[in-house]
């Protein structure tokens, strides 16, 4: 059954770097599931492809991972309360959680607060379609090219 965005995984394909080592689920979940709640992409995060990391939310879906294990309170808030990331949540510029992360002064953290910002603003299918031409879990993000008059 479709969900609410039009992006389809076929769109995203990327192949692991070992798809039977430690993330060897990748290729089997939809393409929302690679943006981590708090704005980071996990599929063009190096230490993701290169197995050192699970990412934010894969497996807990498929019931490979255990949400009660997570140590990231925004990850297990976020998927609580069945939110794709934190752009979904109506508490978004008063949240605490969230706000702990993204206020901290480091470039990285300011990136993954710019990427929740465009998914409010120009929603998923835009961002993925940017996020997957990225090196790391954060990149540039432009405005939408806006369609041409006729």
């Amino acid at each position: 059954m479709p969900g609410p965005y039009s992006v389809e995984l076929r769109d995203f394909q990327m192949e692991t770097p070992n798809p039977t080592g430690y993330h060897g689920h990748v290729t089997s979940e939809p393409p929302l599931a690679y943006i981590g709640c708090c704005g980071a992409y996990c599929r063009t995060c190096k230490p993701y492809r290169d197995g050192y990391c699970k990412g934010c939310k894969l497996g807990y879906a498929t019931g490979e991972r255990d949400l009660a294990k997570a140590r990231c309170r925004i990850k297990v808030c976020c998927i609580k309360r069945g939110y794709e990331s934190c752009a979904d949540c109506p508490d978004l510029k008063t949240c605490d959680i969230i706000g702990s992360l993204h206020n901290r002064s480091s470039y990285k953290y300011r990136k993954y607060r710019e990427s929740v910002a465009f998914i409010c603003q120009h929603g998923y299918d835009e961002f993925l379609r940017q996020a997957n031409t990225w090196t790391n879990a954060y990149g540039k993000l432009r405005p939408p090219e806006e369609s041409p008059r006729e």
